[in-house]
């Protein structure tokens, strides 16, 4: 069930990185101005100077695409761990992804595989277990 953690915390990773790319993009509206042909109309530069306002965009710039790069390196970790999931197979598996990936509550798996709530706790709690007794084996 690791790998369904993992996949849920990289979910949230592109989350972030996507939000801070709109952030960036936000404050470069700052600098250069929304939707105007001379950045000297913008407040950055009306307030610090074309110089600095250049000088921000360029640093801005290249932030962003540092981070749409591990954006793309982290969608294509994505989609391949995604593909992976779903060739698996077993109720474990399947409670894991409706719980990890697709967010749902335990009751909530219960009612969508027509499982009971406390049969569903079960084979969590039986899982939680085995993964235990085989890291302390380790």
């Amino acid at each position: 069930m690791e790998i369904m953690k993992n996949y849920a915390d990289l979910l949230r990773i592109i989350d972030i990185v996507k939000a801070e790319i709109e952030m960036l993009e936000i404050d470069k509206e700052y600098w250069i101005g929304k939707d105007e042909q001379l950045p000297s109309f913008s407040t950055g530069a009306s307030k610090y100077g074309l110089d600095v306002a250049s000088q921000q965009v360029d640093r801005l710039n290249g932030r962003i695409t540092s981070l749409e790069t591990k954006l793309e390196h982290y969608q294509a970790i994505e989609k391949e761990i995604r593909e992976n999931i779903e060739k698996l197979e077993g109720l474990e598996y399947k409670i894991a992804k409706l719980r990890f990936i697709d967010g749902m509550t335990y009751q909530e798996i219960a009612d969508e595989l027509k499982y009971s709530y406390g049969y569903i706790r079960k084979v969590v709690s039986q899982g939680n277990k085995e993964v235990t007794i085989r890291l302390v084996k380790q």
